[in-house]
């Protein structure tokens, strides 16, 4: 099951001796699943952390082969997962990116309906965009899609309610003759306009990208190599099975960083080196780079400890990462860590997966990066209690928080 830990354009290029270009014009599709976090703990409560977490893979895996089916029965190819987000591009196909997007989009709307418990919310952006591939081959080398088309997907995504598919303005001029608009959005800060789509005329399922055959790429698991976390490609070749999900204590730093203009020549060799330095500073300290996310107005990148190392001192080791890292690198960095019970192990559909450590901890540790001032690490109340003998700390304004009557002390 290597192969479904890459994506399938690169799993294509790879079959066929083939490089992907590094500048590209297409179709980005953002989609964003929301409800896991209230199924998670339902089952969690109802049939204990191990039976609970079986049942939770389980329905995780129809959920996402049933939408990964349609984006790849449209030519799509699923980038990289965030959350229980996803980013996938469409390739520039006789000018029909859009329109296969588009016609994916509103497929997985219907794709969803089958899991009452779960809501989807989708966006479509067209233009130019850049392609990397980047990172210490001995650790992972991680697939990156970047650019101002890429962008627009994330900002229209939180601009989108439950069951609404939204398209940039570039797509909606394309699609102008066959879609019927409810209504327009627009972002106060970039200015941006999308259309909330209420339907389109049949879209073109073109299969330009079939997932190739995986008894093909036996000659060329070597290949594939790189491009999967080492510990995840020993476990999966080594014959003790697949990754069950459980819920495991773990410590969340994320680090949002700034200075890379992804338009430019150097845009690659800068994120290249960055992506290094912070996946050997995480492996000194046994924790995990798990994925990045390229923004034009700002990237972050998720690193655990541990889901695939677990340690009584991960607060600790979490903390020393983001100290040192804040002294490797010239670009702006802020961080935030937290610390809690995460759902960790393998997750996605039949054909594409991701290994991941999902949880509030972790939709908190991204909060507490947005928040942190440049060049500041942000600590939960928790964090700071397991390391408060060990660093010198400032206090910092309470972080409110939904659903509860008490603020969230930060440090």
């Amino acid at each position: 099951t290597i192969h479904t830990y890459i994506p399938q354009d690169r799993l294509q290029a790879i079959a066929n001796n083939m490089t992907l270009p590094d500048r590209t014009s297409g179709s980005a599709l953002f989609a964003d699943i929301s409800g896991f976090t209230a199924l998670t703990e339902s089952l969690r409560e109802s049939l204990g952390p191990r039976q609970g977490a079986e049942e939770l893979t389980r329905q995780l895996g129809e959920v996402y082969s049933a939408l990964i089916a349609e984006i790849e029965k449209y030519g799509g190819s699923v980038i990289g997962f965030a959350g229980d987000s996803m980013l996938c591009w469409f390739y520039e196909v006789h000018g029909n990116s859009s329109v296969r997007a588009t016609s994916c989009a509103f497929a997985m709307q219907t794709a969803i309906q089958v899991f009452p418990a779960l809501a989807l919310k989708v966006c479509v952006a067209s233009g130019d965009a850049r392609r990397f591939v980047v990172g210490d081959e001995a650790i992972q080398r991680i697939d990156a899609l970047a650019g101002a088309t890429v962008t627009r997907t994330a900002t229209g995504e939180h601009l989108a309610t439950k069951g609404d598919v939204l398209v940039d303005e570039v797509t909606a001029n394309t699609l102008a003759e066959t879609i019927k608009i409810v209504e327009w959005r627009v972002d106060q800060d970039s200015k941006d306009r999308f259309a909330v789509i209420g339907s389109q005329e049949s879209g073109d399922g073109e299969k330009n990208l079939p997932t190739p055959d995986p008894q093909t790429l036996t000659p060329v698991i070597q290949a594939l190599k790189p491009y999967v976390h080492h510990a995840v490609y020993e476990r999966e070749t080594s014959g003790q099975g697949v990754f069950l999900t459980e819920f495991r204590p773990c410590v969340a730093l994320f680090i949002r960083f700034t200075g890379i203009d992804y338009d430019s020549d150097s845009a690659e060799a800068e994120l290249d080196n960055f992506i290094r330095i912070v996946q050997t500073t995480a492996s000194r300290y046994e924790g995990t780079l798990m994925d990045i996310t390229i923004g034009d107005k700002g990237s972050y990148a998720y690193v655990n400890f541990g889901a695939l190392s677990a340690h009584e001192d991960d607060s600790r080791r979490a903390v020393k990462a983001a100290l040192e890292l804040r002294n490797k690198t010239e670009l702006g960095l802020q961080m935030g860590i937290t610390q809690g019970l995460m759902r960790v192990g393998a997750h996605g559909g039949e054909t594409r997966k991701v290994f991941g450590a999902l949880g509030d901890d972790v939709n908190l540790a991204a909060r507490l990066m947005t928040t942190a001032k440049e060049d500041e690490i942000l600590l939960s109340s928790h964090v700071h209690k397991a390391v408060m003998d060990e660093f010198t700390f400032e206090p910092r304004q309470p972080l409110p928080m939904k659903g509860k009557a008490e603020p969230l002390p930060v440090f």
